[in-house]
Parts: structure tokens; C-alpha cells; sequence
């Protein structure tokens, strides 16, 4: 996500052990103080260190390759946990604390996939001695890389180096294959196959519904330390007066929602809301007025983590810019399926609000004639902050 950076980029110095914070200089007439280092952080350089041992190097070059997760991904937590264990006592013996202060920061840093995101590097990294360890807290921001030695740089924000790079970053594959019981158990896909996950994308066009036929993303809404982004469209309706999520449209949607693209123009079939959804819907609601947004997925699949502050801004910017004609009715006798509506409503908590951004708030979708413009066949626009164009989306009714 590389939307804004709200807040200042901490300055951290280098760390190997398992350490709660680190000096910083102090201020000209005052004590010296810390700033918290995250243990995402500690995490990676442990790892890069970790890696100076050939051995541990060559288990886990061999991993990435036997694993069934999109870009070789892996699980980071449970390979730790549950592989040979030789991982995790080399992480703890180079980390210069104690077992249970690397477990703490297993568990304090969340899920976390490691893989190596740029497509070069896939193919140039075998287990060898030149690599880097990198994470990051926000995209936008230079990430954290590592060396073997354990001294910390900081990596350009838009172009990789030369230099292979590991990246340890929030999770956003599902390893479980929609078996969350297994979290634990499976380092890469639990053995299954990359077509049973739903990678291609495209949902069934024998079910009936508002269908999306098109897209176009101004940019790819993620940091290269990323690896592919992970467009998701949300649907969201009105319910006893709040918002409330109808649909998912995404990678890991499962069923007719099921969509994956990572290109920032793709055509095709998939469904938005299907005609049960919306009966589902109008039986709950005395409103039938939805509001579809785009969103780069940094989080957990189909569920946007976000600062609820800052959507809530943007959306009341839209509202007032277009007069609150932001919200679109479901009608299957006009030729997109769909028109244009009053939004009553606001979508203050439709994100799970978190004070630290991690999910990217592509646009809300404005219909084309409340616009005022839509390329081609297009007939929504999407609007992001100031009423900046991210992008915009084609959509058909299927009977």
C-alpha cells in the first residue's frame, strides 16, 4: 500500500538482539531516549543472521521451491515452529536473548509469509551467500533490509537491489487452503495444489447477479517488497442505519467471487453480487443502495484493516463533492446493471479500524454519469483521496 505515510518513519538503529528498544541520540539539552523497534524487525534480522550458516541456507532454498504458495511463499511462524525445529534454534541461538523472548516476538508480529517477491531473485537464489533479510511497516516506506553480519540498511522505496532479498511481511496468503485449524501445521499450502486455491480467478457465469467484466488501476497499490498486489472490490449496503459488508470480490473470495488478477487492466467474468446476496440483502434492509470500493488487500482476505478516521474522511469528501450520489441500485433491466443513487449513508465502520494503516484504499466507486467520465465501456470511476481518478470498472447484469 502506498496510498500516504501518516506517520513519521521511525528511526531505528540496528538490531541482532532480542532488545524492546534502541538508543537514539538524545536532544540537544535533553536524556537520551528509545524508540521502539517492532518485533517484525528483530524478527528479520535474526533471520538474516540465522542465514550465515549454509546449511540453514540450503533447507530453506529448498522449501521455497517445493512450496505450492504463489511466488514460493511460505508461512514464517509455523516453518519456524513446526519444520526440523533447526530454524528455530538457530534463530534463537543467534539472537543474543532468550527462547522466550523470540517466541514473544513470533507471536507479538502476526502472521507473516517469507518469499522472495521479485521474480529475479526467485530465479537467481538458491541458498546463496548473497542475499538480504528486508520487511517494512508501511508501503511507501524504504524497507528494513538486513546481511548476514546483522547490519541494518535501509533499501530504495521503488526499485530492488541487484541483490537477492528475502522479504518477512504481514501475511495475505491463505497456507490453510481454507482450513484456518491447520494455521499451524502448514509451512507452504498444506500439500495443495495451487489450482484448488482459486489462484486463476474468474467466478461461474451460470449464477445470476451484477457481474464485473473489466477493471483498470491507475497503479499497482503495493511496494515491490510485496510481491504481486491483491485487488479486492467490497460491496457494501445499508443495515439498521450502518454499513455492512454484502460481498468480496478477491483471490481468496471462494465461489463466484473468486478473482485474481495482478495486472492493472484485466477483462473477464466474475461475480460482484449475486442475485441471492441482493435478496438477502432487500429482505434485511429497507434500503436497496449499495457503495462498491476497490481495495489493495495488505491484511487478512476480504476483510479491510484500515485507519477508520481516514476512509471515513474520504468518503464524507465524496459525498459532499457529489452531493452524496456515491451510492449505485442493482437494477437487471438497464444494459450495466446497475445506476446511480443517493447514499444515505456513511462507511465508518466498515473497516476494522486500526490506528496503523494496513490495508490500501484504491477508490469508491462513482457511477460514470455522476462522474462525468468513464473510458470506453466503463461505467463506474473510481475516486480516491481529493476525488483523485485510481481507476475505474465495467459491469453487466447476468439473467
Amino acid at each position: 500500500m502506498r496510498f500516504r505515510s501518516a506517520l513519521p518513519t521511525l528511526l531505528l538503529g540496528a538490531v541482532v538482539a532480542c532488545s524492546e528498544s534502541t538508543p537514539t541520540p538524545a536532544a540537544l539539552d535533553g536524556p537520551p531516549v528509545t524508540v521502539p523497534v517492532p518485533a517484525r524487525e528483530r524478527l528479520a534480522a535474526r533471520l538474516a543472521v540465522a542465514l550465515d550458516d549454509p546449511a540453514v541456507r540450503a533447507s530453506l532454498a529448498d522449501r521455497f521451491a517445493h512450496s505450492h504458495a504463489p511466488e514460493g511463499k511460505l508461512q514464517f511462524q509455523a516453518l519456524v515452529r513446526t519444520a526440523d525445529r533447526q530454524l528455530l534454534a538457530r534463530l534463537a541461538s543467534v539472537g543474543g536473548g532468550t527462547m522466550a523472548e523470540l517466541l514473544a516476538d513470533l507471536d507479538a508480529a502476526r502472521g507473516l509469509e517469507l518469499y522472495l517477491p521479485v521474480p529475479a531473485h526467485r530465479e537467481a537464489w538458491h541458498g546463496g551467500e548473497e542475499f538480504l533479510v528486508a520487511t517494512l511497516e508501511h508501503d511507501g516506506e524504504r524497507p528494513v533490509a538486513f546481511d548476514a553480519a546483522g547490519r541494518r540498511s535501509l533499501l530504495d522505496a521503488d526499485r530492488p537491489p541487484a541483490t537477492p532479498v528475502l522479504a518477512l511481511v504481514p501475511q495475505e496468503f491463505d497456507f490453510t487452503g481454507g482450513r484456518p485449524e491447520l494455521a499451524l501445521a502448514c509451512w507452504d499450502a498444506c500439500g495443495v495444489a495451487n489450482n484448488d486455491l482459486g489462484a486463476s480467478g474468474g467466478g461461474s457465469v451460470g449464477t445470476k447477479g451484477l457481474y464485473l467484466v473489466a477493471t483498470h488501476f491507475e497503479d499497482d497499490f503495493e511496494s515491490w517488497l510485496k510481491g504481486s498486489p491483491e485487488y479486492e472490490f467490497h460491496v457494501y449496503g445499508e443495515v439498521a442505519g450502518d454499513a455492512e459488508q454484502l460481498s468480496c470480490t478477491g483471490e481468496h473470495a471462494g465461489g463466484v467471487y473468486t478473482w485474481d488478477t495482478n495486472a492493472r487492466d484485466w477483462r473477464g467474468s466474475v461475480a460482484l453480487l449475486s442475485e441471492t446476496d441482493i435478496q438477502l440483502y432487500t429482505a434485511r434492509s429497507s434500503k436497496d443502495v449499495v457503495r462498491i470500493v476497490a481495495w489493495e488487500d495488505d491484511d487478512t482476505a476480504c476483510v479491510p484493516v484500515a485507519d477508520g478516521d481516514y476512509l471515513t474522511s474520504i468518503v464524507k469528501a465524496l459525498d459532499t463533492f457529489f452531493q452524496k450520489w456515491t451510492g449505485a441500485r442493482v437494477k437487471p433491466t438497464l444494459p450495466k446493471g446497475i445506476e446511480a443513487a443517493y447514499a444515505a449513508y456513511g462507511l465508518a465502520r466498515a473497516a476494522r479500524n486500526v490506528i496503523l494503516t494496513s490495508d490500501d484504499l484504491i477508490g469508491h466507486g462513482v457511477e460514470a454519469s455522476i462522474a462525468g467520465w468513464a473510458p470506453g465501456g466503463a461505467n463506474f470511476v473510481l475516486k480516491g483521496d481529493g476525488a483523485r481518478t485510481t481507476g475505474w470498472f465495467e459491469t453487466v447484469y447476468r439473467k
